[in-house]
């Protein structure tokens, strides 16, 4: 068994051990601790612990220490094996890294050795070549001993926009790193994590558009058919999901957006969203538009737009029409085609003061989905979906419901017309057959 500090013991089945290091080919074996006919298991954590588990008579299991450190030392105490270095350290600190598109990695290692030994720091790498690196060493001299320093950074530099085979895995992988002094002997102290995994992949990232806490309250929205991308025969009603959608933003219908996103992982925040992305409402509405043109954003070729690509990508999903996968650049002469560069400039980022609003300037309510355009940010299908109020000149209602409350308010009308009509006829009946002063009658004398 091994550990990750690089210390082997391999136990046989009659319990002889011995016992090498990584990288020393040589084995020496240790005292003997436990009789050959009693069962036992050797365990080794990923500290420097060392136990034996023993299966007693009874069925019961005892655990012991073992001290491999100074079993070894006793072992090794008349061998002339001295360790050529004094110290050996680096800032590894985990087992694995996950690199994402544009991350980069700086490790560092420096060993310590009495002058005239020659030693250095040997870095291996297993597995795909998909990583570059650059390092640097410095060097110092005093009292008699050696320090060397290497720093290495690791990164990747490959450009994966408008290339053909986007989704290839050939760039994502593992890669193991490890870190070693020149020269070794078993008696050398125990080093730190010299052994790292590094992993090009998408690794648990999500972001969010901020947004304020709001009390929750069930509620649903009809979207009239008028407003719909795909002009449906009737009116579309939506049932707000809290969940999923969060609390809606409130805007004045006057007021130009635009989003403000974050990219978190397990661990929390990890950065502002300052590269390209595109935003859609989930449900059809394209009734808004953005503030930016192309030739206002600087295009020197007409722009993708939700309209070129969902007729490029009829029978595909929305949210997978447009992407880093087929994303290209209008800033280029040599990518796309003239066009009409006075229409709405469709990509938002941090930078290009771009805003959606609502040139109908009526209240509603819009679900957007926001999806990141740059095909060098991330190995991710990065998307977030946020909700926002509009309130301002409410819809006019449609031709038919005015026509119905008219005829309805007028109906009342000369409903109500005719019956204070005949109340009318009524009491003036009543009153021209009978005089309103009677005159008065006798009195009887007694």
């Amino acid at each position: 068994m091994s550990n990750y500090y690089g210390n082997i013991v391999v136990k046989m089945e009659n319990n002889i051990m011995f016992y090498f290091k990584i990288n020393i080919r040589k084995a020496v074996k240790l005292h003997s601790w436990t009789p050959k006919t009693t069962k036992s298991l050797l365990l080794i954590g990923t500290s420097t612990q060392v136990c034996l588990a023993y299966v007693l008579d009874d069925g019961t299991v005892q655990l012991k220490e073992y001290p491999l450190d100074l079993e070894v030392k006793s072992v090794t105490h008349l061998e002339k094996d001295n360790c050529p270095y004094r110290a050996f350290h680096n800032n590894i600190s985990h087992m694995f890294y996950f690199l994402d598109k544009g991350n980069v990695l700086s490790i560092w290692a420096q060993i310590v050795y009495p002058e005239n030994f020659g030693l250095h720091i040997i870095m291996e790498q297993y597995g795909p070549k998909i990583l570059e690196w650059k390092q640097s060493i410095n060097y110092e001299i005093a009292l008699g001993h050696c320090s060397k320093s290497l720093a290495i950074t690791f990164s990747q530099s490959v450009n994966y926009e408008a290339v053909d085979d986007y989704h290839k895995d050939e760039n994502m992988g593992i890669v193991l790193i490890q870190l070693r002094p020149s020269e070794y002997a078993k008696t050398c102290p125990i080093a730190q994590k010299v052994r790292m995994i590094l992993q090009l992949c998408c690794f648990l990232f999500f972001f969010r558009f901020l947004n304020k806490e709001c009390i929750h309250h069930d509620f649903s929205y009809v979207i009239d058919k008028s407003y719909l991308r795909d002009k449906p025969p009737k009116n579309l009603k939506i049932s707000y999901n809290w969940s999923q959608y969060g609390c809606p933003l409130r805007l004045d219908s006057r007021e130009e957006f635009q989003p403000f996103i974050q990219l978190f992982d397990d661990n929390g925040f990890i950065e502002d969203i300052q590269v390209n992305f595109i935003l859609w409402e989930i449900h059809g509405r394209h009734d808004y538009s953005f503030t930016k043109t192309m030739k206002q954003s600087g295009c020197l070729n007409e722009a993708q737009t939700w309209k070129t690509m969902t007729e490029l990508n009829k029978d595909v999903p929305l949210e997978d029409v447009w992407g880093p996968e087929n994303y290209r650049t209008c800033f280029s002469y040599a990518v796309g085609k003239p066009g009409d560069l006075s229409q709405p400039y469709e990509i938002i980022n941090s930078s290009n003061n771009n805003h959606i609003y609502w040139p109908m300037g009526h209240s509603g309510m819009y679900i957007f989905r926001v999806k990141i355009l740059d095909p060098n940010y991330s190995f991710c299908n990065l998307m977030a979906i946020f909700a926002i109020e509009t309130y301002g000149v409410i819809p006019s209602p449609s031709f038919y419901l005015v026509a119905s409350i008219l005829f309805v308010l007028m109906l009342l009308f000369f409903t109500i017309l005719v019956l204070s009509y005949f109340q009318y006829m009524r009491v003036y009946r009543y009153y021209i057959y009978k005089p309103l002063n009677k005159p008065p009658g006798k009195q009887k004398k007694n």
